[in-house]
C-alpha cells in the first residue's frame, strides 16, 4: 500500500513539470520548430527511467503506470485511441514460465552414465506448454540444424530425426549472408526446422566461434529467469514447437563430453569451423535423459496505441507505423553496489521520448495524406512479444500497414551527423531516410556493423515478417564536433551501461541530438505519408519474397 501510495504521489508531483502542450492542430508551418524538443524528452525519459518505476519489467504494476504515461500524452494530442475497444490499450495475453531449478536432470547413457551440472554444463527453460518433461531419446548431430532452400542448404538432407533429439552447433556457416543467415539461423527457426523434421527435442552447443561474440559463462548472471510467451487463443505460446519436448544448451565442455561418450570427435568438428568448414550430420550411437518441472502463471501487459488521423479521403485508410518499446528489464541482473535497478534511460526511454515528440510534431501540423499509427509495445526484452501480437493482431487492417519506423535505443550522447535505418536498403525506404536525413543537414550511412545482424533484432523484424518494409533508425556514428567518436561512445555504452543499473539519467544525455534525432524521425514519416505511392519492397529480396503478402484493394 505504502508502495502504491508513493506512486501515486511521485505521478502527481512529476506531471507539474511535464512537457506543456501548445494548442493542437496548428495549421501554422513553423508550429512544429518551435516545440522545446529539448526540454520535453528530458521530461520523458527522467519519468520513465525513474526508480519508481523499477525499470518497467513486461507484467508488472510499473510497467502499466508507464504505459498510461503513454497513453495521456496520445491524449493530449488529440489522437484517435486504436487499441482495444476504443481504448489506447491493447492487451497483450501473456504466461510466464518460471523453471523448477530443482527438477532439472541430463544424463548421458553410456558404459558410464555421465551426469551434466545445471546450469555451469547446460542450461535449460522453463517449457510454457508443459509443466512436466522426462525424455529419453536416441541423438542425431545434424550440423547447424539449418534448412534454408534459400541458400542452398540442408543439415536435414540425409538423415532421419524423426522421434530422437537433434544436436546442432550455435550459429551459422560464416559464408551465410549477414541478416538473411541471421534469420535462417535463428533459434526459432532451428527449433522448427527441428519440429518440423519431427524430432522431440533440440541440444544446441556452444562453440569456440560463438565464444568470440559471448562465453558461455556471461550468459550465467542472466539464468533462471521466468520466460515470457504471448498465447494463442487455443492456450498455446507463440512462436514455440508443441512437439519439442526439450530444449538445452550445452557449453563446450560439456559437449565434448557428449561427443566422447558416443565415440566421436566434436573437437575436430570445432577446428573445422574456423576454416568454415561445414559438419556432416551423423547418428550419435547414444541416449540421454532429460528432465524439468514448470510452473506457469498467466499476466497480461499493455501495447499503446494512437492514431493521428490524414487528411486524404483514401489514402488516409493506410499507415505509416512508428513503433518502440516502453518495457525494460526490471530489477537484478549484473547489479553494481548496491543499486538493482535498471532504469533502461536509453534502453528505450530515449526511443519512447523520441516517439512522443514526433507524435506531437504530426499533432502540430496540418495533418499528412496517410495516417500515422504511434505503438509503444511491450515485452521487447522477453523475445520481440509486445510488438509480434501486434502485428499479428493489428487495430486496423494488416495491409493498410505499408511502413514501419522503429525506435529502439537511440544513443544520443553526442552531437551526431548522421544516421544508420538498419534495413533500408532491403526497400524504397532508403530512398525516404536519404531525403529526410538531408533536410536535417544529416546524410545516411551504410550499416557499419552488419555481423551485428541488428536487422532481425528488434521490434521493426516483427512487422517485416508480416511482410510490411520496415527500418530501425539510430543516430549515426559521425560526429558534427571534431573529435568525438561516435563508434567508441556506442561501443563504450555496450560494455558499461547496456541492460545494467547504469542506464540511467545520470548519463550525460545530449537532449539536442535528441531533438535533431526527433525532427527527422518525423521527416521520414512526412515524406512517406504525402507520396503518392506506397513503400515497396526491393526486386528479388529475401526479406520482400519470403514474408510479403500480395497487397489488397483497400475498401
Amino acid at each position: 500500500m505504502k508502495r502504491i501510495f508513493s506512486l501515486v504521489l511521485f505521478i502527481g508531483l512529476t506531471a507539474c513539470n511535464q512537457p506543456q502542450t501548445p494548442q493542437i492542430h496548428s495549421s501554422s508551418t513553423e508550429s512544429a520548430t518551435k516545440i522545446d524538443l529539448e526540454n520535453n524528452l528530458q521530461a520523458h525519459i527522467e519519468f520513465l527511467a525513474d526508480d519508481y518505476l523499477l525499470g518497467r519489467d513486461t507484467g508488472t504494476e510499473q510497467y502499466e503506470i508507464a504505459a498510461r504515461y503513454v497513453a495521456s500524452h496520445f491524449k493530449q494530442f488529440d489522437m484517435k485511441p486504436a487499441g482495444n475497444d476504443n481504448t489506447w490499450f491493447q492487451s497483450v495475453p501473456l504466461v510466464r514460465s518460471s523453471l523448477d531449478k530443482s527438477s532439472v536432470a541430463l544424463k548421458i547413457h553410456s558404459d558410464d552414465e555421465i551426469s551434466l551440472s545445471y546450469p555451469n554444463e547446460f542450461l535449460i527453460g522453463a517449457n510454457p506448454n508443459s509443466t512436466e518433461d522426462k525424455v529419453t531419446s536416441k541423438l542425431v548431430f545434424a550440423g547447424y540444424g539449418i534448412n534454408a532452400p534459400a541458400l542452398n542448404h540442408n543439415d536435414y538432407a540425409n538423415i532421419d530425426v524423426n522421434g530422437k533429439i537433434v544436436v546442432f552447433l550455435s550459429g551459422k556457416p560464416k559464408a551465410f549472408p549477414s541478416e538473411l543467415g541471421a534469420h535462417v539461423a535463428s533459434g526459432d527457426e532451428k527449433s522448427r526446422y527441428a519440429a518440423e523434421q519431427g524430432a522431440i527435442g533440440v541440444i544446441s552447443l556452444h562453440t569456440p566461434e560463438r565464444d568470440k561474440v559471448r562465453t558461455y559463462e556471461k550468459i550465467l548472471p542472466f539464468v533462471g529467469r521466468p520466460s515470457f510467451h504471448w498465447l494463442n487463443q487455443d492456450g498455446t505460446a507463440a512462436g514455440t514447437q508443441p512437439s519439442l519436448k526439450v530444449g538445452t544448451y550445452l557449453s563446450k565442455e560439456a559437449g565434448l563430453k557428449l561427443f566422447s561418450a558416443a565415440g566421436a570427435d566434436l573437437q575436430a568438428i570445432f577446428d573445422g569451423l574456423a576454416e568454415d568448414k561445414i559438419p556432416q550430420a551423423f547418428d550419435l550411437d547414444i541416449e540421454v535423459t532429460i528432465q524439468r518441472k514448470s510452473k506457469h502463471e498467466q499476466v497480461k501487459s499493455s501495447n499503446v496505441a494512437g492514431i493521428i488521423e490524414g487528411s486524404d479521403p483514401q489514402l488516409k485508410n493506410e499507415y505509416i507505423v512508428y513503433s518502440a518499446h516502453l518495457d525494460h528489464i526490471g530489477t537484478g541482473g549484473m547489479v553494481k553496489e548496491d543499486d538493482h535497478i535498471n532504469n533502461g534511460a536509453l534502453d528505450n526511454a530515449s526511443g519512447i521520448a523520441v516517439m512522443l515528440e514526433t507524435a506531437r510534431q504530426f499533432a502540430l501540423q496540418q495533418a499528412p495524406k496517410r495516417s500515422i499509427l504511434f505503438v509503444a509495445v511491450t515485452g521487447e526484452e522477453k523475445g520481440l512479444l509486445g510488438s509480434e501480437y501486434f502485428a499479428k493482431n493489428p487495430t486496423v487492417p494488416a495491409d493498410a500497414m505499408i511502413a514501419n519506423i522503429n525506435l529502439d535505443m537511440p544513443l544520443i550522447l553526442y552531437p551526431f551527423a548522421d544516421v544508420i535505418a538498419f534495413g533500408s536498403e532491403h526497400s524504397t525506404l532508403d530512398s525516404y531516410v536519404s531525403r529526410a536525413a538531408e533536410a536535417q543537414g544529416l546524410k545516411l550511412s551504410p550499416d557499419p556493423m552488419p555481423e551485428q545482424n541488428l536487422f532481425v533484432r528488434s521490434d521493426h523484424y516483427s512487422f517485416v515478417k508480416e511482410g510490411v518494409p520496415s527500418i530501425f533508425l539510430v543516430p549515426g556514428f559521425e560526429s558534427k564536433q571534431e573529435g568525438i567518436d561516435g563508434q567508441k561512445i556506442f561501443q563504450d555504452f555496450f560494455v558499461q551501461h547496456y541492460h545494467q543499473p547504469s542506464d540511467d539519467t545520470h548519463l550525460e544525455i545530449n537532449y539536442e541530438a535528441g531533438a535533431t534525432f526527433a525532427r527527422v524521425n518525423y521527416q521520414i514519416g512526412k515524406e512517406i505519408a504525402n507520396d503518392s505511392k506506397r513503400p515497396a519492397w526491393n526486386e528479388n529480396n529475401f526479406f520482400g519474397d519470403t514474408f510479403a503478402k500480395k497487397p489488397k484493394e483497400l475498401k
